[in-house]
This record gives C-alpha cells, structure tokens and sequence, in this order.
C-alpha cells in the first residue's frame, strides 16, 4: 500500500468521556474510603491522602521531613524491616509531600494486600521519626540543597513562587540553608500529632481488590488509626508582593532560567477552560506557539512551555524556559510578543481545531487505567468534585470559539499583570 503523506489521515471516530464515579464508604473512624473498580491485572493501589503539605507548616523542612521519615521506623517495625516486608512481597511503597498534602501509596499485588496493610496503619498511628534517620535526612537534604542552588532552574522555580504569593504567604515560602539547623525532632512529633488523624484525611484505593476489601480497611486502618480534635488549618495563602520584576545574577552561568507570569484563577471560575485551552495554544504542547518561536524558528531553547500550577487554595501561570545567555532579552521579549499575538488577533480555525483535538486526545490518554483514574480523582476531590467534572470541562473546551480566546487573552494576559523572573544573566538595565 502506498502512503501519501500529504494528505491528512481522516479522524477516528470520536470516544465518549464515560466515568463512573467511585464507590463512596465510610470507615468506623469516620474516614471517608473511595473504590475505583478497575483493571484486568491483579494489582491494587491504596492512597491515603492528608491535608499535610508544606502550607500548614509553622517551619520550613517539617511537612517533607515528617513524610519522608514515615516509613523509616515505627513502634511497632524497624526501618529495614518495613523495607523487607515491601521487598519480600514485591510491592512498592512510596510517601510524597506536596504543598498541600502528603501522599502516603502502596502498589501491591492483590493477593498481598492483607499482608501489608497493617504498615500502612502503623505509619498512620505510631510513626517514631528516629533521631538518627532525623540527623542522616537533614544531611542528605542540606547537600542536595547547595548543589540545587548552583542550579538557575532550582533557583527560579523557588524565587518565582515567592513572587507570585510574596513574601509571608505559606505557598510563597522559599528555603534557606539556615533552616536546616533549626528542624528538631519534636517539630515532627508536633506535626504529626497535629495533622496526621482521619478527619483530615481520605483513602482511595485503585485496581482489581479483592471482596472484603472494606474490612481490611476497617480493620487495619478504621479501627486503629483515631480522631483528634480539628486544629484551625487557616493559611495566609497571599503575602506582601515587593515588586513584579526581579533579576538574580549568576555571573557564571551559562545559561538564564525565566520565568514570567501571574497569580490566577482557579479550577471552578466561569473563565477557567477558556484559559486553559489559551494556554495550551500559547504553550501547552509541543506545537505551541513559543516551541515554534523559540525554539523552531529563534534557537534560543531546548524547551519552552507555559502552564497553569493548581493548589488547593491558589494557583498560577507561567511561561518557563531556559536559554543561552545571550538570548535572554531576546527570549523575555519573544514571550510577551506572543501574548500579545494572542490580545491583538484571534486564533484561525485550523489551529484552534488542532489544539481541541490535541486536548481531548489527553483527556482520553489520562483516564486510561485504574491509576490513572485515581490520579484524576484526586485532583476533582481537591475542589470538591468529581469525575464529572472533567467531562463537563472537555466539553465546554470543545465549544470555545476563537473569539472567546481572544476575550481571555485580554483578559489574563495583560503584561502590567505579569511578573518576570530571570536567574542568570540579562543585559536589562533595570536589575
């Protein structure tokens, strides 16, 4: 068969976004427990997420500390012996600490479920923080922090969210190397005893469980693992902005970090999609508008992508790139001339076409799979939705007309609203 590559391939046809949404139960301790039926493998994944992130952290290093060092040792199960019952039953176990919340997740097979559920609730109930894992993760974390430092990136992408929140905010907080010195052993007792109960918590579990599933749960997690009095959890999720511009000079640095954006709405404003698609045009895949600038036509990067961070009580958007330093003036105004592209003319139909289909083959590609589903889930129960959410989003993208985009453009892309970031080099007199 010969092909001609010249002419387009036709379109599939379209696949419907169907969601169920999750079983919803309730453990005797009062925590909520949602089950994701699917997948044909014999493999389950239990999430435990708590409302733990860095943002309800009085010092800095605490929330990440506190996570990583779960899993280093219990009353009840040494460090080495944690890591043999996870190894000896090949399954994976795994803590991450977000801004808001950490993520305590275990991959096992579903036939070993049983086995290692009661580590999970004796993470959740008599975590130690050993003071020589302490001292060893303190260590680790002050390295990886002044090699990081050297970095432009590692730099921007700390001084950038201080910009964007400012000064004083719990999202704008940035480390110092100071604080490493200030961590103590109580400070995660503290945390732990403060944030670490079922009130301020949810499980998700994903994939083929087995039948009594619930009263594992129940049993290892619903029983043990008790209510604490709800502390006040307010945050200061804005602080004092100093200024919109900042220049941070590396004198050796080969190359500049920009960053340039604005705090933004978030996920249930009326305008969010229609930002969302703008930006996935400006530079939310590989075809963007900035790829095709900077770095298909000008040279000046690998890499340039603009995207749109969601917290739970805020969010941003951003352009980030890295270039040669001798771009970097180049690099600043070709951003904001692409902005501007996007105030001053409406997007032709082809492209707005290509970037819809673009879209809603992700959409389709992140719902594939009981993980993948969990991930999304996730993300909706943060605002308080669910998987309903996202197809009444995918379908209010699908309907967006270029004039709406130009509306949004005007709207969220004005550059008196912008902050830049450049860590590196600039030949910008105003440093």
């Amino acid at each position: 068969m010969t092909i001609d590559r010249n002419i387009t391939p036709s379109h599939g046809q379209p696949v419907d976004l169907v969601l169920e949404e999750p079983e919803k139960r309730t453990l005797d301790n009062g925590l909520d427990v949602y089950l994701i039926h699917a997948g044909n493998e014999n493999v389950v994944r239990l999430d435990v997420i708590i409302e733990a992130g860095s943002v309800y952290q009085s010092k800095r290093l605490t929330a990440s500390s506190v996570g990583k060092l779960l899993k280093e040792g219990t009353k009840q199960y040494s460090s080495s012996k944690i890591a043999g019952m996870i190894d000896f039953y090949g399954a994976y176990l795994d803590v991450s600490v977000t801004k808001d919340s950490a993520i305590i997740t275990l991959y096992v097979l579903t036939k070993y479920l049983e086995q290692l559920i009661p580590i999970i609730g004796n993470i959740l109930t008599e975590a130690d923080f050993p003071q020589e894992e302490l001292n060893i993760h303190i260590d680790r974390q002050r390295q990886e922090f002044l090699i990081n430092s050297e970095k432009v990136r590692y730099k921007a992408m700390l001084e950038f969210n201080k910009l964007i929140f400012g000064k004083g905010s719990s999202y704008g907080q940035v480390l110092e190397i100071t604080d490493f010195d200030l961590l103590n052993r109580d400070d995660l007792f503290s945390f732990y005893n403060r944030h670490y109960h079922p009130e301020n918590a949810y499980l998700l579990v994903s994939g083929k469980m087995p039948g009594d599933i619930l009263s594992l749960l129940n049993k290892y997690v619903g029983v043990i693992w008790k209510q604490n009095p709800v502390s006040d959890k307010e945050i200061p999720v804005t602080g004092i902005i100093d200024n919109k511009e900042r220049y941070i000079e590396k004198p050796n640095a080969m190359q500049s970090a920009i960053r340039v954006g604005r705090p933004m709405i978030n996920r249930l404003h009326p305008d969010y999609n229609s930002f969302l698609l703008l930006n996935t045009v400006l530079g939310g895949y590989f075809g963007s508008r900035l790829m095709s600038n900077l770095r298909e036509d000008k040279g000046y990067t690998y890499g340039v992508s603009s995207f749109i961070t969601n917290y739970k009580h805020a969010g941003y958007f951003s352009v980030s790139t890295e270039v040669n330093v001798q771009h970097t003036d180049a690099a600043l105004t070709e951003i904001y001339k692409e902005m501007e592209r996007l105030r001053n003319t409406k997007i032709d139909e082809d492209e707005l076409i290509r970037v819809k289909n673009y879209i809603y083959g992700t959409y389709l590609r992140t719902f594939d799979g009981p993980f993948a589903l969990a991930e999304r889930f996730k993300g909706a129960r943060e605002i308080g939705e669910g998987f309903a959410y996202y197809k009444k989003s995918l379908n209010e993208m699908l309907q967006i007309t270029s004039d709406k985009l130009l509306e949004a453009a005007n709207k969220y892309l004005h550059p008196d609203d912008m902050i830049t970031l450049v860590v590196g080099k600039t030949n910008n007199t105003n440093k």
